[in-house]
């Protein structure tokens, strides 16, 4: 076969297969499974059994494919079945779209029952410290195929990621507003007065909100739940302002322990400022705690693994927290 012959034969083939696969993306996916069945058995009798209808239905089938396609692509005698030139350019897009269908359907099936998926979740620094990370490698020990994502943010930070779809949910102090949020109460975290142990209050083992009034106060970045949250608790509290503001609990811990201050942060922030010379004390002020929402978008579905997620944390209750969960009582605001 000459050159120019050749040429002729593949540009032809190929304005074939890009017609074809044009029409391939308005096709039933029962037309689509007929072809493939007539293809691999050559027989109209079985392959009409394969796809669970009569030979005479099978045949229309075919029939109405060849018709939508626009080609002839089977030839077809009493005895023998063959893909033309046009069937076989068919043939690559047909078997591509039944191995992307079957694809989809295995992974599917795989994040139903948990076996691979993605979840992403946003939660407060203190969280994220300790009691957040042993849930997870609880999680993933069960789901080694789920990947878990966890960003340690401030609240007003956790917010934002939430609402623009950036992680899947959020452990946060603010609820969020109604229209745009569905939020769950999860615990409310007991707060505790940092301060040195020489402090007289350290050595009385627990304190009141009004033990506070005149103490000079070290504060927590304003864009953080903890300060957000202690403009309601100490509003009656007289406390001074050291004129001093952090975003680490590290650095928080070494300013008190050099006498800068003192400064209130919640249970599970107390790994996170343990230092020599310090001391954690309760505060036993009923409105002395800091209520952990569970925060999710509103009228959006999650994900099977990320809904797995959310049902396993809202059923989890840190033995750590002595709260009484029906006092402090998870609910819903939907």
């Amino acid at each position: 076969m000459s050159p120019r012959v050749v040429q002729v034969n593949w540009i032809y083939r190929n304005d074939c297969a890009a017609l074809l696969n044009n029409h391939l993306v308005k096709l039933s996916g029962r037309l689509i499974d007929a072809f493939l069945a007539l293809e691999e058995t050559r027989r109209f009798a079985v392959a009409a059994e394969r796809c669970h209808v009569s030979p005479s239905a099978f045949s229309q089938m075919i029939s109405r494919l060849e018709e939508q396609v626009g080609a002839r692509l089977f030839d077809r005698d009493t005895r023998n079945v063959a893909l033309t030139p046009e069937g076989e350019a068919f043939s690559a897009g047909a078997h591509r779209i039944a191995a992307e269908i079957a694809g989809s359907l295995a992974e599917l099936r795989d994040r139903a029952a948990r076996r691979t998926g993605k979840v992403a979740i946003a939660a407060p620094p203190s969280l994220c410290a300790d009691w957040l990370p042993r849930l997870l490698a609880e999680v993933r020990k069960h789901h080694p195929g789920v990947a878990l994502r966890l960003l340690d943010v401030v609240s007003d930070r956790c917010l934002d990621l939430v609402l623009r779809g950036e992680v899947d949910f959020g452990l946060n102090a603010q609820a969020g507003n109604e229209l745009e949020f569905e939020t769950r109460l999860l615990f409310n975290e007991p707060l505790y007065l940092v301060c040195r142990a020489t402090d007289l209050l350290a050595k009385r083992g627990s304190a009141r909100l009004r033990d506070l009034d005149g103490a000079l106060f070290i504060h927590t970045v304003r864009t953080g739940s903890i300060w957000q949250h202690l403009q309601s608790v100490l509003a009656d509290v007289k406390v001074r302002d050291s004129g001093l503001e952090v975003a680490q609990f590290g650095t928080l811990a070494g300013l008190i322990a050099c006498g800068f201050g003192v400064s209130v942060v919640p249970h599970f922030a107390l790994p996170l400022t343990a230092r020599k010379g310090l001391a954690a004390i309760p505060i036993q002020d009923k409105k002395a705690v800091r209520p952990i929402y569970m925060v999710r978008r509103r009228n959006r579905s999650l994900s099977v693994a990320a809904q797995a997620l959310w049902d396993r944390i809202a059923e989890s209750w840190p033995e750590e927290v002595p709260v009484n969960r029906a006092e402090s009582g998870p609910r819903a605001r939907r």
